[in-house]
């Protein structure tokens, strides 16, 4: 008869230390604080800088009259002009 299969003990996990859990959710509750202080209403509400606010001006420019000048008429008529070589 075959013997029976002994089956390997794994050692138990250990618990987390009560000073290491205080201490996880302490850093926890800092990054949290962080990150929400780094928002505010009146960041979200400023313009873009204006470097850009000029890149995104001549990218806009470009895909309306691409190989012309675009002079905007208002803020979604824009005149296309041939560049003078």
């Amino acid at each position: 008869m075959p013997s029976p299969i002994q089956l390997q003990r794994l050692p138990r996990r250990k618990k987390p230390a009560p000073t290491r859990a205080l201490l996880f959710l302490v850093l926890l509750a800092l990054f949290v604080c962080a990150g929400l202080s780094g928002c505010s209403a009146q960041a979200a509400d400023a313009p873009a800088t204006t470097a850009a606010a000029e890149l995104k001006q001549a990218a806009r420019d470009a895909f309306a009259c691409p190989g012309m000048t675009a002079v905007w008429l208002d803020e979604v008529t824009v005149q296309c002009l041939k560049e003078k070589p």
